[in-house]
């Protein structure tokens, strides 16, 4: 049989629990194994072609109701420190909402950045090359563009791919900088052709002809490197509270308020008045919360029937070697909300409204473009 194994190493903090997550934090083959099948789905569809194939091939892989999967799992720990400190930061306390209260102070335990861990995977000798060559595409998409546990789209427990072999011989070659970064994630989407899905919206969050990769910064430290951009993305998305005669962020910075319209149109659903279109800002995920302090009322925009919807921007922190790391921006756009699926907005004390589905993902593209990016790299397209 053969043995492919990946050893990652965890640069931002990973909340990730088993059977009780508010007590332990651990590394789990199901999850992972969840991991690898979510990044098999994305890559596999520019290069099978068509949902069927895919579904197909995933039954073959990753296993069904009906068959067994074509690999066995096994997870190593190296290196793990389970810890739960404060963690610091406006932007961190921001969007680590439901792990990190406003403060910092964590609300369960967490891996600490540093951790490494190797996932073992025993192919059976059946599987054709094509096959596993989606499995190690699956292990390195999870190591350049994602992470693990709560909050990951975020930049939590964002995992840097530090070595990958096939029955013991090393195929991987580690970036040591931000040039050589980007040339890996080229030739990685080069090898999986986002440009073989033939819509720019695919029906599920998968590489297309949309997809768009940028290395956005570089520091020295991970934690105020993933602060930085999520304090950025928070000058960008938020109205700001009001604090005397201006609208204000948490550090007391003044609101940019790009996204006015947003607000005055929850304002006037809260009012009673009628109206039209949703937030724009729903294209970041749902559900998209509001409370205004001058009517003391609260209205959530959600999908009608499905509980949420995962955002399409994945932020991703990467190490460089020692003392040096990337942040990394994917965009996956796909079809926002199944078709026929409504856009809900919501308050306890008044009628709720559904609107049809209308996204744009120039809002996020308009976000790479932030002068705080200025020296980004752009590594696709």
């Amino acid at each position: 049989m053969l043995k492919l194994e990946a050893t990652y190493k965890i640069t931002t903090p990973l909340f990730l629990g088993g059977a009780d997550a508010e007590e332990i934090a651990e590394i789990r083959p199901p999850s992972l194994k969840g991991l690898l099948r979510f990044w098999f789905r994305a890559l596999a569809l520019p290069q099978l072609g068509s949902l069927d194939a895919v579904w197909a091939m995933e039954r073959e892989l990753f296993g069904s109701t009906k068959n067994q999967a074509s690999f066995m799992m096994s997870v190593t720990d190296i290196n793990i420190q389970k810890a739960q400190n404060s963690l610091k930061g406006h932007g961190i306390g921001y969007l680590g909402y439901g792990v990190i209260d406003t403060k910092g102070n964590t609300l369960r335990p967490y891996l600490k950045p540093g951790g490494r861990f190797t996932v073992r995977l025993i192919l059976n000798r059946s599987l054709r090359q094509e096959q596993s060559a989606l499995l190690i595409q699956a292990l390195e998409a999870l190591g350049l563009f994602g992470g693990a546990g709560a909050r990951s789209r975020k930049g939590f427990g964002s995992l840097s791919l530090e070595s990958l072999c096939l029955d013991g011989e090393e195929i991987w070659q580690r970036p040591a900088n931000t040039d050589e970064l980007k040339q890996v994630m080229r030739d990685f989407l080069r090898e999986i052709n986002p440009h073989g899905v033939f819509v720019s919206r695919p029906l599920y969050t998968a590489f297309s002809s949309d997809t768009k990769v940028c290395i956005v910064k570089t520091s020295q430290n991970a934690l105020a490197l993933l602060d930085e951009i999520e304090k950025e993305l928070l000058r960008y998305r938020s109205y700001g509270r009001l604090k005397g005669s201006e609208h204000v962020l948490p550090w007391s910075e003044r609101a940019e308020q790009n996204f006015r319209d947003d607000h005055d149109i929850i304002q006037d659903y809260l009012t009673g008045r009628e109206i039209h279109r949703h937030p724009r800002r729903i294209v970041f995920g749902l559900p998209h919360n509001y409370f205004f302090q001058s009517l003391r009322e609260k209205a959530m925009v959600e999908a009608e029937h499905l509980k949420r919807r995962a955002s399409p921007l994945f932020i991703h922190i990467h190490e460089l070697g020692e003392e040096k790391y990337a942040a990394v921006m994917t965009l996956l756009p796909a079809m926002f909300l199944p078709e026929r699926e409504r856009v809900a907005i919501r308050c306890p004390k008044r009628q709720s409204v559904y609107l049809p589905c209308n996204v744009g993902y120039r809002v996020i593209e308009e976000f790479f473009e932030r002068p705080a990016f200025s020296s980004r790299v752009v590594v696709w397209p």
